[in-house]
C-alpha cells in the first residue's frame, strides 16, 4: 500500500515561517486544513505556529475540528448548500442571498451567524460579481440572524495567472471600501490564498486594507500556490509519498530505457503532479492503479519491492490523503 508520511513538526515550522511573512505586514493567517482531511493534529500544529483560525470546506472536517479544538475560530470556506443541512462554523462564506438565508436558518435567534461575502475578482469560480455586491451585503445586513463581518476573494484556484493577481487583491480591497461608503461594517478583508506568497517572498507589498490570508498549500508543502516555489524558511518535504516498485524492466519503446511500475495511480493521486525525490527519475504517465517512472541513463537501479519517494503537488496531496488505498502516517506533533 502506498504511504503518505507527514511530518507534523515541519508543518508547524512552515506555519511559523508564513506567519512571520504576514505579521511583518500586519496580516493574520487563517490556516486551511482541507488538504489534510481536517486532521486535528495538523490543525493544532498550525495554530501553535501562529495561525489565528482554521478553515475547511467539509462539514465532517469542521465537526472533527470543533470537537478537538473547541476554542479555535473555524471558517467554513465552502459555499452553503441550499438543499441539504450543513455545518455553518463560526464564520461562513457566502456569495448569494439564498446562501446567506440558508446560513440564517441554521443560526440561533440569540447569536447571529457571522458571514464573509465572497467576491469574484478574476478566478471565475465562486463569488458575487462586484456590480451585485452592495445589494447582497445590504440584504445580509437586514437579516437579524446574520452579521456581516467582511469580504473575501479567491484567485488562482480555478483560473487566473500572475498577471492578474494584484488586480484581484485590489478588487477585494475596493469592494470593502465600497461597502464602507454605504455604511456597512467590513472589519475583515481576506485577500486570497497561498498564491499571494510569492510576491511577499520577493519583497512586494499587498494593497492597504487586507487583514488576512487563507493558506493551506504553503503550510503543508512549503511552497506558494502560483509558481510552486519553495518559500523562505519552509520545508518542502513535510509530506512525502512512498510507493513500491512492482515491476522493473528495460523497455524497448523509444529506445532502451529503464522503467519502473509503481503501485500508485489516478485512484490515489487524481491528476495531481508528483516530483521524485531522486532527480534521475521522472513520471512517464499513470493509469488508474499504476504510475510508470522512467530512469535517466546511468542512474542507480531500483529493485522490485523497494519504495521510491515523491513530493506531491497540492492536488495530489489532497487526493492521496483522502484515498482509502493510501496509508497516512503522522509523525511528530
Amino acid at each position: 500500500m502506498p504511504e503518505l508520511r507527514v511530518d507534523i513538526d515541519a508543518i508547524g515550522r512552515n506555519t511559523e515561517a508564513v506567519v512571520g511573512m504576514l505579521r511583518d505586514r500586519g496580516l493574520d493567517l487563517v490556516a486551511v486544513t482541507k488538504g489534510c482531511l481536517g486532521e486535528t493534529r495538523v490543525a493544532a500544529a498550525m495554530m501553535a505556529g501562529g495561525a489565528v483560525a482554521v478553515a475547511d470546506t467539509r462539514d465532517e472536517n469542521l465537526q472533527k475540528l470543533r470537537a478537538a479544538l473547541p476554542d479555535v475560530e473555524l471558517h467554513r470556506i465552502h459555499l452553503p448548500s441550499i438543499s441539504t443541512p450543513f455545518e455553518p462554523a463560526d464564520i461562513t462564506y457566502v456569495s448569494s442571498m439564498k446562501g446567506a438565508l440558508a446560513v440564517a436558518a441554521r443560526g440561533a435567534a440569540t447569536t447571529p451567524r457571522r458571514v464573509m461575502v465572497q467576491v469574484e475578482t478574476g478566478d471565475l469560480r465562486e463569488g458575487v460579481p462586484l456590480e451585485r455586491l452592495v445589494d447582497l451585503a445590504e440584504g445580509i445586513d437586514c437579516e437579524p440572524c446574520l452579521r456581516l463581518i467582511g469580504v473575501s476573494t479567491n484567485y488562482a484556484c480555478f483560473m487566473g495567472g500572475p498577471e492578474g493577481i494584484m488586480e484581484s487583491v485590489e478588487g477585494v480591497v475596493g469592494a470593502a471600501a465600497v461597502l464602507r461608503e454605504t455604511g456597512l461594517p467590513v472589519d475583515r478583508v481576506s485577500g486570497g490564498n497561498s498564491s499571494l506568497l510569492w510576491m511577499l517572498a520577493q519583497g512586494r507589498e499587498l494593497p492597504d486594507g487586507v487583514t488576512e490570508l487563507r493558506c493551506g498549500e504553503a503550510l503543508l508543502l512549503g511552497q506558494d500556490a502560483l509558481f510552486h516555489r519553495p518559500l523562505p524558511g519552509c520545508r518542502i518535504g513535510a509530506c512525502v509519498l512512498r510507493a513500491e516498485v512492482l515491476e522493473e524492466y528495460t523497455k524497448p519503446a523509444g529506445g532502451a530505457v529503464r522503467r519502473y511500475v509503481l503501485g500508485v495511480g489516478r485512484q490515489d493521486l487524481g491528476c495531481g503532479a508528483v516530483r521524485f525525490v531522486r532527480p534521475d527519475l521522472h513520471e512517464l504517465g499513470r493509469s488508474a492503479d499504476y504510475l510508470v517512472a522512467e530512469a535517466e541513463a546511468g542512474c542507480a537501479e531500483v529493485s522490485v519491492g523497494e519504495k521510491v519517494e515523491m513530493i506531491p503537488s497540492y492536488e495530489a496531496l489532497e487526493a492521496a490523503w483522502t484515498s482509502p488505498y493510501v496509508e497516512v502516517d503522522l509523525l511528530g506533533g
